[in-house]
C-alpha cells in the first residue's frame, strides 16, 4: 500500500462514517502499519479519526474516533438562552475553594 492509497482508503472510511475529514498526517511505521490521522467534522460536532492499516494486506487494524458536540464543549447548550441555574452549570457550589476565609476566627 502506497502513501496515496493509504490516504485514499482513509478518506473512504471517513465518508462511510458520515464525516467530513481533513488529513492531519499519514506515515508508515517500522511494523508495516500505515497510521492515517484526520481532523473530523460532522454537523455541530468535531474531533478526530485515527486509522491504522496493514501495509501489505490492507486490513483495517485499529480505529480511534472521537467526535464531540461543539456546544457541549463550550459548557452550554444552544437552547439554554436564559441565565437561570437548571442544574447544568454554575451556582451549585462547585469549584469553590473550601477552607479559606477572609477573616481570622480569633
Amino acid at each position: 500500500m502506497s502513501y496515496n492509497e493509504a490516504v485514499s482508503v482513509g478518506f473512504s472510511e471517513c465518508r462511510s462514517r458520515g464525516l467530513r475529514c481533513e488529513l492531519k498526517e499519514a506515515h508508515l511505521t517500522g511494523r508495516d502499519v500505515w497510521k492515517v490521522k484526520f481532523h473530523a467534522f460532522a454537523p455541530g460536532a468535531r474531533g478526530h479519526l485515527h486509522l491504522e492499516y496493514h501495509a501489505y494486506s490492507r486490513e483495517l487494524l485499529r480505529v480511534d474516533e472521537k467526535i464531540k458536540d461543539r456546544d457541549r464543549d463550550r459548557g452550554r447548550d444552544r437552547d439554554d438562552w436564559d441565565d437561570d441555574d437548571d442544574g447544568r452549570g454554575h451556582g451549585r457550589g462547585r469549584g469553590k475553594k473550601k477552607g479559606h476565609s477572609k477573616h481570622d476566627d480569633d
